[in-house]
């Protein structure tokens, strides 16, 4: 058998010299089966390769799927496969011949493709399920209208409801560098623009801030935090949150975490 998947990717890990690269571009000119090759194993190198996701494809790029497909990539599922995969070829590769190599790469970017493919179509309705968990009308409002005493949080909910979530988030942060007795509702409801806005990371600090906040509203911290997971659509995490809420029956939106745990599996 020839040494095509090696020689491929050498090419595509730039593991070629100069020269070699030249003659190697000559030969996909003028061989079939290795230009065949060629294409697969390169739309194979891309699934677990360190390129960005379709580069320079600005349509594509704006497709609802290849959002979707974005933000698996960034997420520390993607990740742990990736790293997975690579692990095995590297181990696999100096002590194999060229043609269990080549069924390693393939059942790799199979793995890949099966796990984007459920991911993408088995996991479509995230988005629908954080709209219909989310329920904002069940956030009490932050503050009673017309207080002087509370003119930047008031202002920072109305920014919140006209879906202004940047600008909320600066007044809230505001708000929280100049009060010192904080109203923990404004964590809940900053953590949801910071949601809203894709910016996770700052959302599960909000979430953070209001577990550690001693207060009745505290208790509803691991159910926010299994939203910015849901938002996310890191499965993984989620199903991590939901099952410490489901640790005790009487933790905040027990049923809900169940009910929610069930359709994601």
């Amino acid at each position: 058998m020839k040494d095509y998947p090696i020689e491929i990717d050498d090419y595509l890990s730039g593991n070629m010299s100069i020269s070699e690269q030249q003659a190697f571009e000559e030969r996909l000119r003028t061989d079939a089966a290795l230009a065949q090759e060629f294409k697969l194993q390169k739309e194979m190198f891309a699934m677990y390769g360190n390129e960005s996701w379709a580069e320079g494809d600005e349509d594509i790029l704006k497709t609802d799927q290849a959002k979707q497909l974005q933000s698996f990539f960034k997420s520390d599922e993607a990740s742990d496969i990736k790293a997975t995969i690579n692990e095995v070829i590297t181990e696999n590769r100096t002590s194999v011949n060229s043609r269990r190599f080549w069924f390693i790469g393939i059942a790799a970017s199979i793995a890949v493709l099966l796990t984007v493919s459920l991911f993408v179509f088995k996991d479509k309705n995230y988005e629908e399920l954080y709209a219909s968990f989310i329920h904002l009308d069940e956030i009490p409002s932050l503050v009673t209208r017309g207080e002087d005493a509370h003119k930047l949080l008031e202002e920072a909910q109305l920014l919140f409801e006209a879906q202004k979530y940047e600008e909320a988030t600066q007044s809230f942060s505001e708000y929280h560098q100049k009060e010192a007795t904080i109203n923990p509702l404004s964590y809940i409801y900053n953590g949801i623009a910071y949601i809203e806005l894709g910016e996770f990371d700052r959302a599960l600090v909000q979430f953070k801030r209001l577990e550690d906040s001693n207060t009745l509203q505290a208790k509803k911290a691991k159910w926010y935090r299994a939203l910015v997971f849901l938002k996310q659509k890191n499965k993984t995490k989620l199903k991590q949150t939901l099952q410490t809420i489901l640790d005790n029956n009487s933790n905040y939106k027990y049923k809900e975490a169940q009910e929610l745990l069930d359709m994601i599996d």
